[in-house]
């Protein structure tokens, strides 16, 4: 069922906000809280990342968005790059000037406690000089996959790395927030909510019939956020869209931690990009296309594939997921992921 909200009728809104103050009602506010003015309100929000692709705000502003939380980055599951997400900057830019409150999170796939701390650091750094009102977020998923660097790790390890990113990101003024399905935290069955629960918790779980269809979510542990449906259709965004209820909001947006002001960005993600100068020899991890541009638009910038075992030459690394590779002199491009460091 598509959940659609590109128009709220009076009605409509008021029947909706009746729901969500019973559902509020129902759920413990927890005491983590970084920003000003925290009220035990509700709030309907959306989230997003480069899915989603270019987003009119000012159409999703209209639509009763309230707030936006927002992808700022991700570590590759197979390989574990940083990346920043290409639309990251422009949509908290953009969220910001339309007046819908921003939260952030990042997808991690780390391993390590350094790599956890430097996923926090990273994004603390990347949303310094934006008005984050809404919480942080750790997201970490496809731990289960055979392919996942993440693949066997035990629960308490998993655990020690949310706790490890959470702390961080409080520790720089934030509030943390921990995002997970209804069916990993049940029974602390992927992840140990006694110890997560001393943080906001977002949990997501798509009822057949969302909210306020479906009035409340009915993971029985503590939450302060509910996903509830992948699946909505907003204004001003192309496709389907996560959407969020929140038990708590805010009287006011929060001011930047850096107050000297984030340099304008464009909706064109490829004037955003940024590539860190490596120099060193990769290989593919499996069957990889080089291409003329850092996309997958078209199969017509395919200008050779390239095997595991065959080695080109990397000079740069993309906070778009791409790598800048050198091949018989002509500068070509590989998805990150799948190209391994040649020791």
């Amino acid at each position: 069922m598509k959940y659609i909200r590109n128009k709220f009728m009076a009605g409509f809104w008021a029947l909706l906000m009746a729901f969500m103050i019973v559902a509020a009602a129902a759920v413990p506010q927890l005491s983590v809280n970084a920003a000003p003015a925290e009220v035990p309100q509700p709030a309907l929000g959306i989230d997003v990342s480069r899915y989603q692709g270019e987003i009119n705000w000012d159409l999703v502003a209209a639509s009763g968005v309230q707030f936006a939380m927002i992808r700022v980055g991700y570590r590759t599951q197979a390989t574990g790059v940083l990346n920043e997400d290409p639309y990251a900057r422009y949509n908290l830019q953009e969220a910001q000037r339309v007046g819908i409150k921003a939260g952030v999170y990042f997808f991690s796939s780390a391993v390590t406690e350094a790599e956890a701390i430097e996923e926090a650091q990273f994004t603390a750094n990347l949303i310094d000089k934006y008005q984050i009102t809404f919480p942080v977020a750790f997201d970490c998923e496809g731990f289960r996959d055979s392919s996942s660097r993440q693949h066997g790790l035990d629960k308490s390890v998993r655990t020690a790395l949310a706790v490890k990113f959470l702390d961080t990101i409080a520790a720089r003024g934030y509030t943390p927030m921990f995002y997970a399905s209804k069916s990993e935290m049940t029974g602390s069955k992927d992840w140990d909510m006694a110890v997560l629960n001393r943080y906001k918790v977002w949990v997501s779980w798509y009822p057949t019939d969302p909210f306020p269809i479906t009035p409340a979510c009915t993971y029985t542990g503590v939450h302060a956020m509910w996903q509830y449906t992948n699946k909505a259709a907003i204004a001003g965004i192309n496709g389907e869209v996560d959407m969020n209820l929140s038990y708590f909001n805010y009287t006011e947006a929060a001011q930047a931690k850096d107050t000297s002001g984030a340099p304008p960005v464009q909706a064109d993600t490829a004037a955003n990009v940024q590539y860190t100068e490596v120099y060193e020899v990769v290989t593919a991890a499996s069957v990889v296309n080089l291409r003329t541009v850092p996309s997958t638009d078209s199969d017509d910038t395919i200008v050779v594939p390239i095997h595991a075992g065959d080695m080109v030459f990397r000079v740069g690394i993309g906070n778009n997921g791409w790598s800048k590779v050198v091949l018989n002199g002509q500068v070509l491009y590989a998805y990150t992921a799948y190209l391994k460091k040649v020791a």
